[in-house]
C-alpha cells in the first residue's frame, strides 16, 4: 500500500521552501508527497518520526518472534532462499 502524502504527523512543521504553498499573503507549510520510503514518508527523517510516533501500534499489530535456530552444518542461500548443506 502506498500513500500519496507523507504520513508523518509532524511533516508540515519542517521549515523548507518546497513545503510552502498558497497565494501571496496566505502562505502555509504543507505536508510533502510520500516517496520511496515505503510509500509512507517523504524523507528518512519523516519515516523515523512516523515510526517513533506509531511504535506502540506497530508492536501490537506485529507479534514478537520466537527464538529461531538452524543446524551448524547448514547455511542459508539468500538467492534460493533455502537452507543447504555446507
Amino acid at each position: 500500500m502506498s500513500y500519496s502524502n507523507c504520513q508523518n504527523p509532524y511533516c508540515h512543521y519542517h521549515d523548507t521552501q518546497d513545503r510552502i504553498k498558497g497565494s501571496k499573503g496566505n502562505k502555509v507549510y504543507t505536508t510533502r508527497k510520500s516517496t520511496a520510503y515505503f510509500g509512507i514518508a517523504c524523507t528518512l527523517h519523516c519515516l523515523n518520526s512516523y515510526l517513533e510516533h506509531n511504535k506502540e501500534q506497530i508492536q501490537r499489530a506485529i507479534p514478537e518472534m520466537q527464538i529461531q535456530s538452524r543446524p551448524i552444518n547448514m547455511y542459508y542461500n539468500w538467492q534460493t532462499k533455502k537452507l543447504e548443506n555446507s
